[in-house]
């Protein structure tokens, strides 16, 4: 469920908002309610929000100072606002709001922007995630090399093989009798090409398809260890904890 809070100085309208809809079928779950603009920044900067349903004009601090004051944090903004007041509201984008409810409120109108907010809510999530896995991986020991990268074709080969077959269970020896040549001379030619053993780099790129599905969030670890190729899954966070430094759950709880 996504946050959601809800500013407004009528009371009757604000009761309507938090008590009267449902927001839980859309995907969200009211977590508070300010009467104005002070008691939103505080509740903004205390709850985190990922949604603010708020009126403009309300008493002590209104929406755009309510804005201004929360700008470094991240949420996505439904306005609400009278006919008299939507040019007023053309302010507002440049705090990037990009829906305006006009009262009276439409039921059907306000879920709908709370659909597209929550749409906006996931792809903002998706890219803080994005950005801090980034981040993660470039401290990591992660070196996964691309098959068009390698300069020696058997080698290419191999490593087609691995994207191909990384999530089954195999052996060197079917490596060696897929390309047609000794398990010896794949060893040798692939780590002076690689600069580390088939095995290490298979763990590596296992490791990093794991990343992506972790990132996706719709899997439970033991599928994603099974999914990537690993027998069990305390040896995959065995070896995930030797390349990113820190356990799948550490990863998770850090997104």
């Amino acid at each position: 469920m996504y946050k959601l809070l809800i500013v407004e100085d009528e009371s009757l309208i604000r009761k309507r908002l938090v008590y009267g809809m449902d927001f839980e079928s859309h995907g969200c779950v009211v977590v508070g309610e300010a009467r104005d603009g002070q008691e939103g920044s505080e509740l903004i900067k205390k709850l985190d929000p990922d949604i603010v349903l708020t009126d403009i004009n309300m008493p002590i601090k209104d929406a755009f100072d309510m804005l201004e004051e929360t700008i470094d944090f991240s949420y996505c903004t439904i306005i609400l606002s009278s006919y008299n007041e939507f040019a007023n509201a053309q302010r507002a984008i440049k705090y990037g709001v990009t829906e305006f409810i006009v009262k009276p409120i439409n039921e059907t109108e306000l879920y709908q922007a709370i659909d597209r907010a929550v749409e906006q809510v996931k792809q903002l999530h998706l890219v803080r995630r994005l950005s801090h896995t980034e981040l993660i991986l470039e401290k990591s020991q992660l070196q996964v090399k691309a098959s068009s990268e390698a300069s020696d074709e058997v080698v290419r080969q191999m490593l087609r093989y691995v994207a191909e077959h990384y999530s089954e269970k195999f052996i060197f020896e079917d490596v060696s009798r897929a390309i047609g040549y000794s398990a010896a001379l794949l060893h040798d030619r692939f780590k002076r090409e690689v600069n580390t053993t088939f095995n290490d780099y298979l763990n590596q790129y296992r490791i990093k398809k794991s990343i992506e599905l972790l990132l996706k969030g719709d899997k439970k670890l033991y599928e994603i260890a099974e999914l990537c190729g690993f027998s069990e899954y305390k040896y995959y966070n065995k070896v995930f904890k030797k390349y990113i430094g820190m356990s799948t759950t550490e990863f998770i709880e850090q997104l």
